[in-house]
């Protein structure tokens, strides 16, 4: 493959007609421009000048070859112009994938945003709860709420937001308040299921450190928002991130055990190693940063039981 650059010094020898000449406008020393024309002439097996004291002359193959360079000349400006453009007005599309509940109660309203911000991007959403895979996916940015390990990805942290207990003011009017964590052992728990298990194992920050409960009940699902439901209907007690009941703003949903803590994770943008983050994705990542206005510092009420 022959280097790009040399075929278009080629090209301004073959217009200026002077080694000297297009040594000046390039700036670099005349040798060198001697030497890069011999070594695209060893690269194509054929001599492209006729060199002599007084003139400077194509043969029959350097005309050929000359042709084809003015049309490389063109393209490589075609394609700088291209990316200045992209540059200065980004356009393109996005492939995003995030978690089900994220993307419905608090994304797609960002997005829509963003969209009106930058009309020359696109953005193909995909939602899941599994793992996907970045690089084979082809996906640009990948949302994912977790405690993040060490990957051979870019991960930039977006938001920080706390897992809650909660549950609806009339199932704990029926049955009771948990005043600790061991107390769920007797409550009906609203279970996530995740890959094939039930995330049933729910742990607290307590006086003597992290202490788990491996609660049951009978309704689990792959997906928060059923869960959220089900718990509004009075079901049992559920778990979720603080977010999902922000975004709800259901008052008769009640946060327990607010003496024991859960894990803070934190809400990441997953994007492929690259020497150089395409813009359409930096703009992007950048919005969110900007506007995921989720928290962790939220405080809630003690729930008071009614009295019948």
């Amino acid at each position: 493959m022959i280097d790009l650059n040399d075929a278009v010094l080629f090209s301004k020898l073959a217009e200026l007609k002077s080694f000297t000449a297009v040594a000046e406008q390039l700036q670099i020393s005349r040798s060198l421009v001697s030497k890069r024309i011999t070594r695209l002439e060893d690269q194509l097996g054929v001599q492209l000048l006729s060199r002599s004291t007084r003139r400077l002359e194509l043969t029959e193959a350097g005309t050929t070859f000359f042709a084809y360079c003015g049309q490389i000349e063109q393209k490589l400006l075609e394609a700088e112009m291209a990316v200045s453009e992209i540059r200065e007005h980004p356009r393109g599309t996005l492939k995003v994938n995030a978690p089900v509940t994220l993307a419905q109660l608090v994304l797609t309203p960002l997005i829509s945003k963003f969209l009106t911000l930058y009309s020359r991007i696109g953005v193909e959403l995909s939602v899941s709860d599994k793992q996907v895979d970045v690089i084979e996916g082809g996906y640009d940015v990948v949302i994912r709420i977790a405690r993040l390990k060490d990957s051979n990805l870019k991960a930039r942290k977006l938001a920080d937001t706390r897992l809650v207990t909660f549950a609806h003011r009339s199932y704990i009017e029926k049955h009771g308040l948990p005043d600790q964590p061991q107390d769920l052992l007797n409550h009906n728990c609203l279970t996530y299921r995740f890959m094939g298990g039930s995330t049933n194992e729910w742990s607290y920050q307590g006086k003597r450190g992290m202490e788990s409960v491996r609660v049951s009940g009978n309704f689990n699902a792959d997906n928060g928002i059923p869960l959220v439901r089900a718990a509004q209907s009075g079901l049992g007690i559920a778990v979720q991130p603080q977010y999902v009941l922000d975004v709800i703003a259901d008052e008769e949903l009640q946060i327990l055990l607010t003496d024991f803590p859960m894990t803070e994770l934190g809400i990441y943008a997953l994007y492929p190693t690259v020497r150089k983050i395409p813009l359409k994705t930096r703009l992007f990542i950048d919005f969110l940063v900007e506007n995921l206005n989720i928290g962790v510092a939220r405080s809630y009420k003690k729930m008071e039981l009614v009295s019948s």
